[in-house]
């Protein structure tokens, strides 16, 4: 099976929820979900 490798942060913010995938950053205060962070994509703010 394949292994996903890329930006798991922008897993989180898709979803608004945290998924606890990048271990210590979820729980601080780094986390995008946190900070309010908007959507990933091209046109999220729509």
């Amino acid at each position: 099976m394949a292994r996903y490798t890329g930006a798991v942060c922008k897993l989180c913010r898709r979803e608004t929820v945290k998924l606890f995938l990048k271990g210590d950053r979820c729980y601080s205060d780094k986390c995008p979900i946190e900070k309010g962070a908007s959507l990933p994509g091209k046109n999220a703010k729509k």
